[in-house]
């Protein structure tokens, strides 16, 4: 049978096409997905460069130098806390001399704050561990900045060999606004909402509040409060409204409230109030957490917080009855009771701070918290390390 030319090169070229439509596709996915790759690194690189809480220096014989902050943004009277630890990136463990320590933290105006320490000083890090050789906060209270940008600047030797790095971090002052309310409240319950101010500058400041509107629901009252408040650095003050507001639905409720002051100046606040029909009856799914604000010491009064943490997907409503929590070895007894407690969905709660704790000796200590709901009991047992 005779072949068709004109129609073998039109199947030929159609074939040609489509293989080369499909090649342009493959080429084109590929591309894409590779340019998703570079902006996911970039992106990746900037957060960590932005966020991250630490920065480590050039590495000498396996070893390097880590500062870690706290966070990278502070506000008065916030204390600054940097710790600079020496990290050993090798899988066995390393003798190291250290020697002509130097830290620096300063902004573009002045210099906060020198340390220096020319001692050579000689011991070992584990494998892929690293060692505490400063912490800030054990040496000076750096608190109540000015507001700006500073660098915290490290410079030592390692092995005789010198390593450098540094971190930057912000701080500012603000005058915060807050509403003030119990953790959640229950239908056809009455709430008297209060507005704190909270200073959070170096300096005193003095507020005068001419009146307050609160809106809630449907209900809208204006209060007249001519008064004047001096509040020093890190002081709070609270005004309560004078109205109680009923509670009519379940969910999330919000409070305003408008502060007119004296200089013209209007202040707008709001809050989210959870509201239930009823309170929870059993423990269930519940956990206790501790968070220390510092390395915990023999002789230093310890900043340990307790939190409550929810471990289902749902909202809770808990009024518990009583919180219980000791130390048996250092002959610490605190109680807490009827206490309210809204937690979010696999959300945690601040329940207390550890307060006139003191620990003699240094070792590994036993906390207990048990917590009671009714005939409902849960018990924690945890530990804490104390250091010298």
């Amino acid at each position: 049978m005779p072949v068709d030319p004109k129609k073998l090169r039109e199947e030929k070229e159609n074939e040609i096409s489509e293989t080369y439509g499909q090649m342009r596709k493959r080429s084109f996915r590929f591309l894409f997905l590779n340019v998703l790759i570079v902006l996911a690194v970039f992106s990746l690189l900037f957060f960590l460069k932005t966020s991250s809480p630490e920065t480590y220096s050039n590495i000498v014989e396996n070893l390097q130098i880590v500062v870690e902050l706290k966070k990278i943004e502070y506000i008065s009277p916030e204390k600054i806390g940097a710790k600079v630890y020496l990290v050993n990136t090798k899988k066995t463990e390393k003798n190291f001399t250290l020697s002509d320590f130097y830290l620096k933290i300063y902004s573009e105006s002045y210099t906060v704050y020198e340390f220096s320490f020319p001692t050579i000083v000689e011991s070992s890090v584990e494998s892929l561990g690293r060692k505490l050789v400063y912490n800030l906060e054990n040496e000076v209270s750096l608190l109540n900045l000015k507001p700006d940008t500073y660098t915290l600047y490290v410079r030592c030797k390692i092995n005789g060999r010198e390593v450098e790095t540094t971190r930057t971090f912000t701080y500012k002052e603000e005058i915060s606004y807050m509403i003030i309310s119990e953790p959640f409240y229950l239908v056809d319950e009455e709430i008297t909402p209060g507005v704190a101010i909270i200073n959070k500058t170096a300096t005193r400041k003095t507020f005068d509040v001419q009146k307050i509107e609160w809106i809630f629901g449907k209900e809208h009252i204006s209060e007249n409060i001519n008064e004047q408040v001096t509040l020093l650095s890190g002081e709070s003050y609270v005004f309560r409204s004078a109205h109680k507001f009923k509670i009519e639905n379940i969910g999330q409720q919000e409070v305003s409230a408008l502060l007119y002051l004296t200089d013209g100046g209007i202040k707008e606040v709001r809050g989210i109030i959870p509201v239930s029909k009823e309170f929870e009856n059993s423990l269930s799914n519940l956990d206790f957490s501790l968070e220390t604000e510092d390395i915990v010491v023999v002789n230093k009064e310890p900043k340990i917080n307790l939190y409550i943490v929810n471990k289902s997907n749902e909202n809770r409503f808990l009024k518990i009855d009583k919180i219980q929590i000791s130390i048996p070895e250092a002959g610490y007894d605190f109680e807490i009771n009827n206490r309210r407690i809204f937690l979010a969905p696999l959300g945690r709660s601040f329940v207390t701070k550890f307060e006139r704790l003191n620990f003699a000796q240094p070792g590994v200590y036993k906390i207990l918290v048990q917590t009671s709901l009714g005939k409902s009991v849960i018990k924690k047992e945890m530990t804490i390390a104390v250091g010298k």
